[in-house]
């Protein structure tokens, strides 16, 4: 009994055999073998079919359009057919339309001298399908730009700030420049179908007459022709001179005057050799770049050597420049007015003498032409202007330069204090990733390390903002270090004061008070006529006296300054009062020759037996003061009757 198959028994006809394992069947009523789909790719951009639906439930192969012309339409992005009810998709009705434009657009050539700016054509191709733009440079021959497709086809965001529109054919409408990807695109012309569909769709078109010409190109079409030719056509003297402007009432008469000379039409070089051999004519020029990228205003010295009609030109080398210092930009050679390039094979110096530059073109204040850079001339030496007041009878301007305008560039503050270590270390971290150490003068350390002034000092109540009660109890020793300039400020401790006492500030160097880091305090603002007032960290010290070292700096040596006399006098007698009697006694007993003269050394150990209690500095002005002959004696009668009757 055979088995009955599972098709018949468990699904009816029309739905057809069932995909299973083992019941994989082709369809034999299946015509159709096409693969039914409505999404596809068109020009490299995605698309949607619009496919219309059968009676059935099936989807319907979709027909071809028919084409349109610019007159059929009647919006750009949703196309119908005259006298026709069928829906036609903008995709289907403008495939394959492109709108044509012609433009150029000019670019800036910094790194040629001859020409500033650079002509370039080109071709706009709009595709009307999807909004997609290609660009197509036209080709020039030795142009020395790549050409052909400029940019490949993509819908074109526009460039305004924020925006997320794409550029469409009505940023062509009603203007002559459009911005693609911020270059000035300046339409010219269009084709014929172009124009049409614009006027179809009640759209404007402008476009630019004149375009700009190329010199680049023009000079190298002028350049082939001459060198077709075989010759090129001399430039005449006044021809040249039209093409100078801009010049000065001293220019002008010096250049009339010139031209009124006559010059031979053949040079005989040995008459020059003989008559102007190791003659050099020298000007100074400047260059001034500063209009195109990275340029600058530099110095040259032009030599003319007249023996041979030669140029050649130094360049002025400055201290810290930064630039290489190349000798030379131009050899000695003959130099054109205008260079138009290299002159052909076969020709002839002879065949463009009047091209050349001449001493007659070489006046203080004109501006001249050296291989596309326009020197001008500013001043020339003596032996220059001698030789055109003798040779041709015209005075050379004065110097011509022009001042320099002074640039203040902005300066960048350093940072505060960043309240890390000192306030070195706090620069230090923004001058370097890596911190470094601050560098000592170690000579000027190990010289003057051991000179170090001190004061005594006290607050200034007066100008101090916030006042403790006890603050006028308190004194301190300030101590300055001429090794390294820095300060240290100690308070010795007072019993049952309430402050510690200690350090009051560590050793450091110190800024001046409200000035810039790097203004530091030096030993200048501490040696001032006492009592003064020093601001040291916002805190006003009272210096109130100084020891005797930092005394003998401050007067130079000086005793005079140092100590007084009648002072010294005052001290010795108020010591030992009553006892001249006993102190006549003991110089009597040392002068054993009974001369009445003591030596120096006597009235010291005098003055030490007594104990008067003076230091150095008061032992060596009194003996100064009695020792009037300078032979290391005193008279001893006088001494004691001055000092202690």
């Amino acid at each position: 009994m055979s088995r009955p198959s599972s098709s018949l028994s468990l699904f009816p006809p029309d739905q057809g055999i069932p995909f299973l394992p083992g019941n994989s069947f082709s369809d034999p009523n299946r015509t159709n073998f096409r693969k039914s789909h409505i999404f596809d790719y068109r020009s490299g951009t995605p698309i949607q079919h619009d496919v219309p639906i059968r009676d059935d439930g099936a989807p319907a192969s979709p027909s071809r359009p028919p084409s349109v012309v610019p007159s059929q339409v009647s919006n750009y992005r949703s196309i119908s057919a005259e006298n026709s009810s069928e829906f036609i998709p903008a995709f289907a009705g403008l495939d394959g339309k492109v709108l044509r434009f012609e433009a150029f657009i000019t670019e800036q050539v910094p790194e040629n001298l001859s020409e500033p700016s650079r002509v370039r054509k080109f071709t706009i191709l709009y595709h009307l399908v999807d909004d997609s733009i290609q660009i197509n440079e036209h080709r020039q021959q030795n142009s020395g730009y790549a050409q052909g497709v400029f940019m490949k086809r993509h819908r074109v965001p526009k460039q305004e700030l924020g925006s997320q529109e794409f550029v469409t054919l009505f940023d062509f409408a009603s203007t002559t420049v459009i911005n693609i990807y911020n270059r000035e695109f300046h339409l010219t012309s269009c084709n014929h179908f172009t124009q049409n569909f614009f006027e179809a769709n009640g759209l404007n078109l402008e476009f630019e007459s004149i375009i700009p010409e190329d010199k680049y190109m023009s000079q190298r079409a002028l350049s082939e022709s001459k060198m077709n030719r075989g010759a090129a056509s001399p430039m005449t003297t006044s021809s040249y001179n039209e093409i100078l402007d801009n010049k000065s009432e001293d220019t002008y008469r010096v250049e009339s005057s010139i031209a009124t000379l006559t010059t031979a039409q053949k040079r005989d070089m040995r008459e020059k050799f003989l008559k102007y051999a190791n003659k050099v004519l020298r000007f100074y020029a400047q260059w001034d770049d500063r209009s195109s990228m990275f340029g600058q205003k530099l110095e040259y010295i032009i030599n003319y050597f007249l023996q041979d009609d030669k140029i050649e030109v130094l360049e002025v080398k400055q201290q810290n420049s930064g630039r290489d210092p190349f000798p030379k930009l131009v050899k000695k050679q003959r130099v054109p007015r205008v260079f138009r390039g290299v002159p052909s094979v076969g020709s002839k110096e002879e065949d463009f003498e009047d091209e050349y530059i001449s001493d007659k073109d070489l006046i203080v204040g004109n501006t001249i032409e050296i291989f596309g850079r326009d020197m001008f001339l500013y001043d020339c030496d003596s032996f220059t202007r001698e030789y055109y007041l003798h040779q041709y009878g015209v005075e050379q301007p004065a110097n011509q330069v022009e001042p320099e305008t002074h640039v203040e560039f902005p300066s960048m503050p350093l940072p505060p204090y960043n309240g890390f270590g000192s306030e070195h270390d706090s620069l230090a971290s923004y001058f370097n990733l890596i911190p470094k150490p601050r560098k000592y003068d170690r000579t000027k350390q190990a010289a003057l390390d051991s000179i170090i002034f001190r004061w005594k000092a006290k607050f200034d109540i007066e100008k101090m903002s916030m006042v403790n009660p006890d603050d006028h109890k308190r004194r301190f020793v300030i101590s300055y270090f001429m090794g390294d300039g820095s300060l240290s400020i100690y308070e010795p401790p007072i019993q049952n004061s309430g402050f510690v006492g200690g350090k009051f500030l560590e050793r450091q160097r110190v800024i001046r008070h409200k000035a810039k880091f790097g203004d530091w305090m030096t030993e200048q603002d501490l040696l001032i006529e006492l009592p003064g007032t020093v601001w040291i960290n916002n805190y006003p010290f009272s210096l109130l006296e100084t020891d005797k070292f930092t005394l003998r700096y401050i007067h130079k040596g000086k005793l005079d300054n140092i100590v007084s006399i009648d002072l010294i006098h005052q001290k010795m007698r108020n010591k030992v009062q009553g006892m001249s009697r006993e102190i006549m006694n003991v110089f009597r007993l040392i002068d054993e020759e009974q001369s009445g003269a003591v030596s120096l050394d006597d009235l010291v150990n005098v003055i030490r037996k007594f104990n008067f209690e003076l230091d150095e500095d008061e032992i060596i002005a009194l003996m100064g003061r009695w020792d009037q002959q300078k032979n290391g004696f005193i008279f001893y009668e006088d001494f004691v009757r001055t000092i202690f009757e």
